[in-house]
């Protein structure tokens, strides 16, 4: 399976390799490499206006920290231009994109710049400071949580000669703490603006107040529009216009008439009315009201000699009003309206239509109106996130649509159109259950590297619930995890062991050891596994008795310098040892457990004495055990006793078995009861010792016979029959069984190997 066709931003790959070296301390390639995918990678950026992803800046630190520490100039092979088009490319992210590393990376080119800067240029120039790297880096600042920061740096340059009309600085800065919800701040910021002579204009009180609108807070909103501007100018119309809106879906109609008074009042132009007949609409007045109110409005402008006239953006306006509301029959009837009306409709159009048909379920109508989408040209890919959303809500659909399906991802594939991982993650289940694989690989070659860490994280935790459904084949869920793997490298250390004990629960030890052996293959540290990991391998390969898997296993163990052994890694090693039936080598584990700091627990008791139970000569070991817990002082549990009991009675000690079952009550405060005395007879050797017991238990506990009958039998492959008392027996019975069992299914045979 080859991943050699995956698609990273250009120098990205370079940057990953780079910092992989540098994580395992080898040898990193030459710096005038490196510096060369630094510069790709952002110019590409900036070309393609995209913003970087997640993880993409940690590489970018990672790589600019090695090119200033291995460069004795500090040039490191970057120009002042590649560094400023890097800081510009920051600017640029995601909705909700907030990671501390962007932050970071921002503060080291912008530094370098200063030094380069106060290096290069006289110490006389008056505008030192005013580069092409500050107002980038202020924004990226106030965008990012560090307002503060961003405005002492504007005050210290401001005081050093910056240009006086740079006002744009102190908005990102009002903006910035609007975002941060620090009322205190914008005050001070007013404040320290006039005293820069920096006026608080209708310019800056439009900033402030549309970074209220944009975040849907009414109340701000209303609090900072009424608030003085310098020298008494009032509120833009278009900031009118805009509170307008806010008012109509927040449903303000109180606050907002005073606005809408004021807008007829001012002779609203076009965008105006269009907000107008949003405002009657919103309020409930129905299609055929607002296209009297269109009249009336083309009336009054012919007599003002104003040509304003209704045109597709003022449908548009009110389709989209119509699909906040949730109001999919009066979109309809304003599209209806554009025709009758004779108005041509435009992509847009056609994609509110798409939105609303999406929403209501109406699919066959929602691939309809993408085909009607074909005939118009969309700009910059605003059509993209709804031809996602149309793909996914077809991919969930009762009766799925695969040819449509296909059609529309083809259509963005050709047009090398980004796909959301919602969309990625439906697709690749789709093509998971067609058993179309090299579709999946397709798809994550083509879109996961573009993801952050928890996109990725949310395309991977589809993959996973995959192979956890019991609903898939074991071939399946091994082939999506396969893919998987080789993908998400990133997978932390839980995620693989949950996956290892899914294949355990599969029965399929060989393929739960292949998921180990890759967790152990790898070469960072916190995904390589723990003890607690070999433990839960090593007991999964016991449940199966797979001696191959558990010779593997224990010697990635003695190999693994990171890993000492504990208790429960021990007590893992002699249960598996013990289920491959080499019990004189388990005994050898409970030694090490012995004179190990840690100690042995309970549960080391009971699985040496099961050990003891069918080792050659194990009532040596057994009674050792046992002088030992009593020169210790040990309590004895019931589950000790009975094992102990087990123990004895596995070597043909019956009537020395016995006779501790009388003695029961008074070591352990418990009376001999159904388990018990079916521990006993489990472990007794042979056909002639199960009789033996059987007549005992019958003449000596009646009643207790009958609860055992009703606890039911069963024969293990090669074994005598036993009761099913316990987890114990069952798990003895299993683990004997799957030892001698035949090979897996031919469907299933050799799944793990094929894809090695």
């Amino acid at each position: 399976m080859s991943l050699e066709s995956t698609d990273l931003d250009q120098g990205h790959e370079q940057l990953i390799e780079l910092c992989n070296l540098l994580a395992i301390k080898a040898r990193p390639p030459p710096a005038h490499k490196i510096a060369k995918a630094f510069k790709d990678l952002f110019y590409a950026k900036a070309n393609s206006r995209s913003p970087l992803e997640d993880h993409q800046f940690q590489h970018a630190i990672t790589a600019f920290k090695h090119l200033q520490k291995h460069s004795g100039d500090r040039s490191a092979g970057l120009t002042a231009e590649d560094l400023q088009t890097a800081l510009k490319s920051l600017t640029r992210r995601k909705p909700q994109q907030q990671p501390e590393s962007r932050v970071e990376l921002a503060r080291l080119l912008f530094e370098e710049l200063r030094l380069r800067e106060e290096k290069n240029s006289s110490e006389n120039d008056p505008f030192l400071y005013e580069r092409l790297d500050l107002a980038p880096y202020v924004r990226i600042l106030s965008q990012s949580g560090n307002t503060s920061k961003a405005r002492e740096l504007v005050d210290e340059y401001w005081k050093r000669g910056l240009k006086k009309d740079s006002s744009t600085l102190w908005h990102h800065l009002l903006r910035g703490f609007a975002r941060e919800s620090k009322e205190k701040e914008i005050i001070q910021t007013i404040d320290l603006m006039r005293t820069n002579d920096v006026v608080f204009d209708v310019d800056a009180h439009q900033a402030l107040t549309l970074a209220y609108i944009r975040l849907g807070d009414l109340a701000s909103t209303k609090r900072w529009y009424i608030q003085p501007i310098d020298n008494g100018a009032s509120p833009s119309a278009r900031l009118n216009v805009m509170v307008l809106k806010l008012c109509i879906f927040q449903r303000d109609f109180e606050w907002g008439q005073d606005i809408f008074t004021k807008i007829l009042d001012q002779n609203p132009d076009k965008d105006a009315w269009d907000v107008i007949f949003q405002w009657a609409s919103a309020k409930g007045k129905g299609v055929d009201e607002v296209e009297r109110m269109m009249n009336v409005m083309i009336e009054t402008n012919t007599k003002t000699g104003n040509n304003i006239r209704p045109d597709i953006y003022t449908i548009n306006e009110l389709i989209d009003l119509a699909n906040k509301l949730n109001d999919s029959y009066t979109a309809e009837r304003y599209v209806a309206l554009a025709h009758k009306w004779k108005i041509p409709l435009n992509a847009q159009t056609c994609l509110l239509q798409l939105d609303y048909r999406i929403n209501i379920g109406d699919l066959d109508g929602a691939r309809h109106v993408y085909k009607d989408l074909q005939s118009y040209e969309v700009s910059a890919n605003k059509d993209v996130s709804l031809i996602n959303k149309l793909i996914l809500a077809l991919c969930n659909a009762k009766t799925q649509d695969y040819d449509s399906i296909m059609g529309l991802v083809e259509d963005l594939t050709e047009r090398k159109a980004r796909f959301d991982p919602a969309t990625v993650s439906a697709l690749c289940l789709l093509h998971l259950k067609r058993n179309e694989h090299h579709d999946v690989i397709d798809l994550l070659q083509t879109h996961a590297f573009h993801y952050d860490i928890e996109e990725r994280a949310f395309v991977r935790d589809t993959f996973v619930d995959f192979c956890l459904d019991r609903n898939n084949t074991t071939a399946m869920a091994w082939d999506a995890y396969t893919i998987s793997r080789q993908i998400f490298t990133e997978t932390e250390r839980d995620t693989r062991t949950k996956l290892m004990n899914e294949f355990f629960a599969r029965k399929r030890s060989d393929m739960a050891t292949h998921v180990f052996g890759h967790m152990r293959q790898s070469p960072f540290t916190q995904r390589r596994p723990t003890a607690d990991t070999y433990a839960q391998c090593l007991e999964g390969i016991a449940k199966q008795a797979d001696t191959n898997s558990m010779e593997i296993v224990h010697n990635m163990l003695k190999l693994d310098s990171e890993v000492e052994p504990d208790t429960r890694l021990h007590n893992a090693l002699m249960m598996v040892y013990s289920a491959c039936g080499q019990h004189d080598r388990s005994l050898d584990f409970w030694d090490d457990i012995v004179y190990s700091r840690e100690g042995p627990t309970y549960e080391s008791i009971r699985i040496a004495l099961r050990a003891c139970q069918l080792t050659p000569f194990g009532e040596r070991r057994a009674r050792d055990i046992w002088r030992r817990l009593q020169r210790f002082e040990i309590e004895v549990t019931k589950e000790i006793y009975e094992t102990y009991v087990a123990a004895l009675a596995g070597q043909g000690l019956i009537a020395e078995s016995i006779e501790l079952l009388g003695k029961m009550e008074k070591e352990t405060g418990h009376k001999p009861d159904a388990i018990s005395l079916g521990v006993l007879y489990n472990a007794s050797p042979g056909s002639v010792k199960k009789a033996q017991v059987e007549e005992w238990i019958k003449a000596n506990y009646p009643s207790t016979w009958d609860e055992l009958e009703s606890m039911g039998r069963m024969r293990p492959r090669g074994r005598d029959e036993i009761f099913i008392v316990d987890s114990v027996a069952r798990d003895a019975a299993l683990a004997s069984e799957a030892a001698l069992q035949a090979k897996p299914e031919d469907d299933e045979d050799d799944e793990a190997e094929k894809w090695e």
